[in-house]
């Protein structure tokens, strides 16, 4: 009925007389809830302002905003490539700390582990008074529905 699209699927499936349907997990309520995108960056076009822009402007070290570089994780000069996968935004200081060091011999750790982008990510659904009630309420929230959740609501337990 066009009422809702489905964003996740549960693994398992449901049989019926007509077939088999996998569940949904995460359904977006077109009159309820409104999918925020970001602009569309193309795996294809690696460059500093998209690493950048994939890391949300944060170096993936400390958090940190401000003078920001980009770093290879593994670096060049051990074999690391131009790649989505090796490089990271970081700060002028994470970045020198580093070096031409792995992140083991830094002794330093990722925030979270470098990927291509999708052709767009999800940033977050705005929830309705309703929806947080049921969170609330549930005492958790599902694995499926994490990434479409804010970072406020993420680790609800």
């Amino acid at each position: 009925m066009e009422k809702a699209d489905v964003l996740e699927y549960y693994d398992k499936t449901v049989n019926s007389p007509s077939g088999s349907f996998y569940i949904p997990a995460v359904l977006r309520i077109r009159h309820l809830l409104q999918v925020i995108k970001r602009r569309r960056v193309s795996k294809n076009t690696l460059s500093r302002k998209n690493i950048l822009f994939r890391d949300n402007y944060t170096c993936q070290y400390c958090s940190s905003h401000e003078n920001l570089t980009i770093d290879h994780v593994v670096p060049a000069a051990l074999g690391g490539g131009w790649t989505w996968e090796n490089l990271v935004t970081a700060c002028y200081k994470c970045n020198s700390k580093k070096g031409r060091k792995s992140i083991e011999e830094a002794k330093m750790k990722l925030n979270k582990v470098p990927k291509a982008p999708k052709d767009y990510d999800v940033l977050s659904i705005p929830l309705t008074a309703a929806a947080l009630r049921v969170l609330t309420a549930r005492k958790g929230t599902p694995d499926e529905w994490r990434q479409y959740l804010s970072s406020d609501f993420r680790t609800m337990s």
